[in-house]
C-alpha cells in the first residue's frame, strides 16, 4: 500500500492481533487487511471533507491526488478546519477500530 499523509495517525495493533487469532487462510487475511485499509481511507477522507469548508474541497483533492504522501496536507487542512484535523482523524479511526474489533470478535465466537 502506498504511503498517505495521515498514516502515522493510524494505529491498528489491536485489530492486527484480533485478526491473527482468526483461523483463516493467508489469502483471506490479506483480503480482510485490504478491506480494512480501504475502510480507513474512506472514513478518514469522509471525516476530513465533512469538516473542510466546501470551497476548499477541490483544491484539497487536487493536492491529495498529486501527492497523497505529502505531510504538508495536514498543515493545509489545519489552516482550513477549525478543530485539529489530527484529532478528527484519530477520533474517526478510533470509532472504526471499535467497530472492526467487534466484528472480528463476534466472527471468532461463531467458529
Amino acid at each position: 500500500m502506498s504511503k498517505i499523509f495521515y498514516d502515522h495517525l493510524i494505529i491498528l495493533e489491536e485489530v492486527e492481533i484480533e485478526l491473527s487469532r482468526l483461523e483463516i487462510e493467508r489469502e483471506e487475511r490479506t483480503e480482510i487487511e485490504q478491506l480494512i485499509d480501504e475502510l480507513v481511507h474512506h472514513r478518514v477522507l469522509d471525516r476530513v471533507l465533512t469538516h473542510l469548508p466546501r470551497e476548499h474541497h477541490e483544491e484539497f483533492l487536487e493536492k491529495f491526488h498529486r501527492a497523497p504522501y505529502d505531510s504538508k496536507l495536514l498543515s493545509y487542512l489545519d489552516e482550513k478546519i477549525e478543530e485539529s484535523v489530527e484529532e478528527h482523524i484519530k477520533d474517526e479511526v478510533g470509532k472504526l477500530k471499535k467497530e472492526i474489533l467487534e466484528d472480528l470478535r463476534s466472527s471468532s465466537k461463531k467458529d
